[in-house]
């Protein structure tokens, strides 16, 4: 069976970064399971699945606006230290959630600190990259 909208799809995925780091890989350990057409990977990936059927194995270079985005200037924000609970720790690369104005849970990283200010970037950590996926289909249902 070929995946198609709808389709039930395990695999298998290494994904490297531009400079070829290894960022994850699912080899070795518990496949992936998604519904194609359903925006649970990223975009480039499912389109570049569409189609295929168990056994297909390939790499395939994802660009940003395909995978994560670029980056948008707007998710980078600051805020005072004074607007944190004292539960969170204030240092680079701390993870925070929020609420957007619609109620959303959204995430935040911390980028940069000074004495007034706490620099928050809401883009993915992956945003503005090239990715390289090795990929695996094992099922399709």
């Amino acid at each position: 069976m070929r995946i198609k909208k709808g389709s039930e799809v395990t695999f298998h995925y290494e994904l490297r970064n531009e400079k070829g780091d290894l960022l994850d890989s699912t080899f070795g350990g518990e496949p992936v399971h998604y519904v194609h057409g359903e925006g649970e990977i990223v975009e480039g990936l499912e389109e570049f699945l569409e189609g295929e059927e168990p056994g297909f194995e390939a790499k395939v270079e994802i660009p940003p606006e395909k995978g994560y985005g670029t980056t948008r200037e707007d998710l980078i924000v600051y805020a005072s230290p004074e607007n944190f609970d004292d539960q969170v720790e204030i240092k680079i690369g701390e993870v925070v959630e929020t609420e957007d104005p619609e109620g959303n849970m959204i995430q935040f990283r911390i980028v940069e600190v000074d004495e007034d200010k706490v620099y928050l970037d809401g883009n993915h950590p992956l945003a503005n990259q090239t990715l390289e996926y090795r990929v695996e289909v094992v099922e399709v249902a």
